[in-house]
């Protein structure tokens, strides 16, 4: 590379021989060196959509320029993928996928290439607002995690109008493989196929003690139209009679302050027109 001196990158292929057959999507990880390969093998081996993965071992010094790594992306090493391997050339055929604060704020710096991404992955983004202002507006987005990580990022994503399902989808885990979470058959999918179609709510328990200010997780899921089901953080639940507080930080009901004593059953309505999640309380 003229632009960023002695940098490797490693082609992972999803065949195990060589000539490849057809085309294949590509997925960019930064961050990927070649010792992650058994990890890619495992990934490749539980998938049935596959997919070219190039890894760039990303350095400090690179993340703290994004400029160059973005003339990188676009000057060289995405021309010589596109042209050395059987590639779909297309913005919504090439992902570009990055974990941790740094590697994700170098991920939406290169979103802005809208040439070059529509497609994205994002691994423990962090606590801080990530703003993806300037990347397409057919960005698809999948986001792994914690539940307050996925909060936060969820907030920012809503705010700026991005729609769950067909443009962001959110996976609560503990997994810190780059690989571990990433789902080609949800990034590559057709648009009609990833709309929400239902929502489900989960409770920790069908009862709680007000008196006992006794916190509850509630959780809800969402199911899309070609049937992949994800996580899905209410920022805010609509509960009557209002007993409860809601954190979406931290995904639990509790008791308010003053609260009339005694039990409350719980019981969860979905209002798939809307698309939000209401709490019904029963004594």
């Amino acid at each position: 590379s003229s632009i960023l001196p002695d940098k490797t990158v490693t082609v992972f292929l999803p065949e195990p021989a060589v000539p490849l057959r057809g085309k294949y999507p590509v997925v960019y990880l930064i961050g990927a060196i070649p010792k992650d390969a058994a990890a890619v093998q495992e990934f490749f081996a539980r998938t049935d959509k596959k997919a070219i993965l190039v890894g760039v071992n990303t350095t400090e010094e690179d993340l703290k320029n994004p400029a160059a790594v973005m003339a990188f992306f676009s000057r060289e090493l995405i021309p010589y993928i596109d042209t050395n391997y059987p590639t779909f050339a297309e913005p919504a055929f090439r992902a570009v996928a990055a974990r941790g604060e740094q590697g994700i704020r170098l991920l939406a710096a290169l979103l802005t290439k809208k040439e070059l991404f529509t497609r994205a992955f994002l691994l423990h983004s962090g606590t801080m607002p990530i703003s993806f202002a300037g990347a397409d507006e057919n960005l698809r987005l999948l986001a792994a995690g914690t539940h307050e990580e996925l909060a936060v990022l969820w907030q920012t994503l809503q705010e700026s109008g991005r729609a769950y399902g067909t443009q962001v989808a959110l996976r609560i885990s503990e997994k810190i493989g780059l690989t571990e979470e990433l789902d080609l058959d949800y990034l590559f999918a057709p648009q009609a196929d990833v709309r929400p179609v239902k929502l489900e709510g989960s409770l920790q328990e069908k009862t709680l003690s007000i008196a006992a200010e006794q916190p509850v997780s509630f959780s809800v899921s969402v199911i899309l139209e070609n049937g992949m089901k994800f996580d899905y953080i209410p920022l805010s639940l609509r509960i009557s009679p209002p007993y409860l507080d809601w954190n979406p930080l931290k995904g639990v009901l509790r008791p308010i302050p003053g609260a009339a004593a005694g039990k409350v059953k719980i019981g969860v309505i979905v209002d798939k027109l809307n698309f939000t999640a209401k709490i019904r309380l029963k004594k």
